[in-house]
């Protein structure tokens, strides 16, 4: 079997694996090779996979859509983070969601900035009007 983990920035993991284990809205699944044909919405959290010939490795997915598809499943999500293990997730998680921060931060920043400026704009294309 195949995952694809898949965000709007690229393809993350393209891998063979034995199985994998995620959540749903309606409970947790493990998917296996010779598993049925499988669509639904992927919860936030973490997912559990077997790289074949490799130990379990684990993902912090936003939420998505996973599908499976013939011998491939794919999850596309909003944002993911790879580690090998649990511990090294989370730390991952945490330098990534602290960068996300910031960024979120200076972003907001930059919107004020601007709308301040468009009020400015305004006025004085208020006052141009008002005194013309």
């Amino acid at each position: 079997m195949k995952l694809v983990i898949a965000t709007p920035i690229g393809v993350l993991s393209d891998i063979a694996i034995r199985k994998i284990t995620f959540e749903t809205p309606s409970g947790y699944y493990t998917l296996l090779p010779r598993h049925v044909d499988f669509v639904s919405v992927l919860s936030a959290g973490i997912v559990t996979y077997e790289p074949e010939h490799e130990a379990t490795k684990y993902a912090a997915c936003h939420r998505g859509v996973v599908v499976k598809k013939g011998d491939v499943v794919t999850l596309t999500v909003q944002g993911a983070v790879l580690g090998p293990t649990l511990p090294e997730l989370q730390n991952l998680i945490k330098t990534e969601f602290k960068q996300n921060e910031e960024q979120r931060k200076e972003l907001n920043t930059a919107m004020a900035r601007l709308e301040l400026g468009l009020m400015r704009g305004f006025r004085q294309l208020q006052g141009a009007i008002d005194g013309g």
